[in-house]
């Protein structure tokens, strides 16, 4: 790789001959095949030349604070200023990390989740016996995680756990965290399916899920809201841009808005879910765990064809909606969820729900609208 990164015969023998050339090598190649550009991967041969120098890689494993310590010496050699430096030190940190990671020697210290063989027992069941979709799974999981740990924190074990231990923690919670009713009433819903759960396996009093309370939500009240179609409009109008994001923003947002999509679905849509010659499109429903296909709406499928054209990077992967720096690779739920907020806020529009998800409970607007063509 040094010789297809560097121009001078000098800067190719020195980085070929000195410490760790072949590990360092091995780390630009598999920068190289995420999708790396040039130039990026032209900028990272001295610093890992500096890594290479500074870790104790004679060690066979590299903790986390080791390479922190390293970081701080080699910043000091550096002739910049103190923001400079910090910023080095965060670009050391993070491929000193990913260097060690993908040489199998970063002694990753992962924080220990209390009560992990139940939680684990319990998340099981409810993929494989209660059929919910992962990203269901992952935020029960997350849910009863943080309680867990808190629960761990009193010094009580699960058996000891009584109702006045649940009541704290959703008080306490409530108020560190601003919790609304809604969200009390999801977490209290874990909470009762965790212990009903738990109490069939003996491990808890029983009793204890009925004394589990949670604030009453009014009829109607949970269902989703979303912004006007005008505001939909004026959304759609403001991704009309040439730049890359604008472009890809634009075609996502059409997709949940015209089909009624999860933000999932959309970000989960890979390239050939996309068949051109019979003008159709194929979703992979998240919750139902099916699929279904529909036709490729025209506005939608320029959009599409527009970004796959002008802004998506050229790399392997196979999803249709990747980010635009490097490495290449799909949004994330809440990298997408920010990317809408900011557009409402920007047009200083206020929606009742601000992410995405509402966007698809607005369908019978736009469909019936006279104005659709022109998005």
């Amino acid at each position: 790789m040094f010789e297809q990164i560097l121009s001078m015969r000098f800067h190719i023998d020195r980085h070929s001959r000195g410490p760790y050339a072949v590990e360092r090598d091995r780390y630009l190649s598999f920068l190289a095949s995420e999708g790396r550009c040039r130039s990026v991967l032209k900028a990272l041969p001295g610093l890992l030349y500096g890594i290479a120098e500074h870790l104790p890689l004679e060690h066979s494993t590299i903790t986390p604070t080791q390479i922190e310590v390293a970081a701080q010496q080699w910043s000091r050699s550096l002739h910049r200023s103190g923001k400079s430096k910090h910023w080095a030190e965060i670009w050391f940190i993070f491929h000193a990390t990913k260097w060690m990671r993908l040489l199998g020697r970063l002694q990753e210290t992962l924080p220990m989740q209390a009560f992990a063989l139940e939680l684990a027992a319990f998340l099981a069941f409810e993929e494989q016996e209660r059929g919910f979709a992962p990203v269901t799974v992952d935020r029960i999981n997350r849910c009863l995680s943080v309680f867990l740990n808190w629960i761990a924190g009193k010094r009580k074990g699960f058996s000891e756990i009584v109702p006045d231990d649940i009541s704290h923690y959703i008080a306490t919670m409530s108020a560190e965290r601003r919790w609304k009713r809604t969200t009390i009433v999801a977490v209290v819903s874990a909470l009762r399916t965790f212990f009903r759960f738990a109490q069939s396996r003996h491990w808890c009093a029983s009793g204890l899920v009925d004394t589990i309370d949670a604030p009453h939500i009014y009829k109607l009240e949970g269902l989703p809201h979303g912004p006007q179609w005008s505001d939909v409009q004026h959304l759609l109008t403001g991704t009309s841009g040439d730049s890359s994001s604008d472009i890809r923003d634009h075609a996502m947002l059409l997709l949940i808005a015209v089909y009624g999509l999860r933000s999932g679905e959309v970000r989960g849509l890979c390239l050939e879910d996309i068949d051109w010659e019979q003008e159709s499109v194929r979703i992979r429903r998240t919750k139902q765990h099916t699929t279904q296909r529909y036709p490729l709406v025209p506005a939608v499928g320029e959009a599409i064809l527009r970004y796959l054209r002008e802004a998506r990077p050229r790399c392997q992967r196979r999803e249709v909606f990747l980010t635009l720096v490097h490495p290449f690779r799909p949004l994330t739920g809440t990298g997408f969820g920010t990317k809408v907020r900011k557009r409402f806020l920007q047009l200083g529009i206020t929606p009742p729900c601000w992410g995405p998800h509402g966007l698809r409970h607005y369908l019978p607007f736009l469909t019936m609208s006279s104005d659709f063509a022109g998005c």
